[in-house]
């Protein structure tokens, strides 16, 4: 099978499946809005005719213009103020059709919080994730393959480093960055940052630097060692191998046997990078909270709410446009990911094109 045609099966298995998760978190999220709804439907409808009863003369123009009487517009007040429709089907298609235009500009959503564009929080995550995957692939790829072809100190340190880090959750080490940002004078609050950057004028490329530096150095530090040790696991397993062992023995130099064990080792070292990432941008969403940066982090921590009503008790606030707004975004990257991963391995991988 010709690589373009394996090429054009990988494009439409992966946007199959991408089509296929949307569709099924788009279900889930509408399933949690509507059952949230059901509890609280009757009481809300209930507010909203005495209201209605009550201020007849205000409401009477509007009730006129929709054809309803109080009851009929009580129950259109009410699913509007639930962001709902009467059946779950009407719903379903209702969050279908307004989730792009919620994508485009969430603050025209009417979400409580939420004063940018998508596009805003959505590329302060990517900038930070760039950030973060360059210098972990730069980094842990060198380390990796040094210490799996030599061995020796630089060995045992990224063997130590990695089950030091790994057992460190990335919030604790994003912690330590912000606090020592604290101690030498550094700002470490994004928001803070640029908001005081804004009341002498636009916030300059340096303000911006600094913020998504601190946290990208806190990621890059969590989880470049557990990168190159794996890296290093690769390679040590393929140095045992004999067209390596050849390569020794003909006294090849060590560069050159370092660029043939990765050019060996490339496919599972992508394999591994490719599921790495998604690990990494979860991890992303995590830091952005400990330094305070608008990105898509922001938008899951206010999209769940537990407001403080006395003296009735709390109520649970749920942004369902919010949440498909990132759990697509995230469906999204990781289609990408996906897709150009095994795009690579049908050039590089003959046995692919064959299968």
């Amino acid at each position: 099978m010709g690589a373009r045609r394996q090429v054009g099966k990988v494009i439409v298995k992966n946007f199959v499946f991408f089509t296929v998760a949307v569709l099924v978190f788009l279900i889930l999220v509408t399933s949690a809005q509507w059952k949230l709804t059901q509890y609280k439907i009757q009481d809300v409808f209930t507010q909203n005719l005495k209201v209605i009863h009550e201020n007849r003369q205000y409401f009477e123009a509007q009730m006129e213009k929709l054809g309803m009487n109080e009851t009929e517009y009580a129950w259109y007040w009410t699913y509007k103020v639930l962001r709902i429709k009467p059946t779950f089907t009407g719903t379903l298609e209702y969050y279908f059709k307004t989730s792009l235009s919620v994508f485009k500009d969430l603050g025209s959503a009417g979400l409580k919080g939420f004063s940018h564009p998508m596009g805003y929080y959505l590329k302060n995550t990517i900038v930070i994730l760039i950030l973060v995957e360059l210098c972990i692939l730069a980094v842990g790829t060198y380390l990796g393959l040094r210490a799996g072809y030599r061995g020796g100190r630089l060995d045992s340190l990224i063997s130590t480093m990695a089950q030091l880090f790994s057992a460190i959750p990335v919030w604790f080490i994003g912690a330590v960055v912000f606090l020592l940002a604290w101690r030498f004078s550094v700002l470490p609050d994004f928001a803070m940052r640029i908001q005081l950057a804004s009341t002498d004028g636009s916030p300059g490329l340096g303000e911006y630097a600094v913020g998504f530096a601190l946290p990208a150095i806190a990621m890059i530090l969590s989880a470049t060692w557990e990168y190159a040790f794996t890296l290093r696991n690769i390679v040590v397993s393929e140095r045992k191998s004999d067209h390596i062992t050849y390569d020794i023995a003909r006294g090849l130099p060590d560069g050159r046997i370092m660029k043939k064990l990765l050019r060996v080792v490339f496919p599972s070292f992508l394999t591994y990078t490719t599921y790495n990432f998604m690990d990494v941008f979860m991890s992303v969403l995590v830091i952005e909270l400990v330094f305070d940066v608008p990105g898509l982090g922001y938008i899951l921590l206010h999209s769940f709410r537990v407001i403080n009503k006395p003296p009735e008790g709390v109520e649970f606030v749920y942004y369902p446009e919010a949440i498909f707004v990132v759990g697509f975004a995230m469906l999204l990257i990781y289609f990408i990911n996906s897709l150009l991963t095994e795009i690579v391995y049908v050039y590089l991988d003959p046995r692919v094109r064959r299968q």
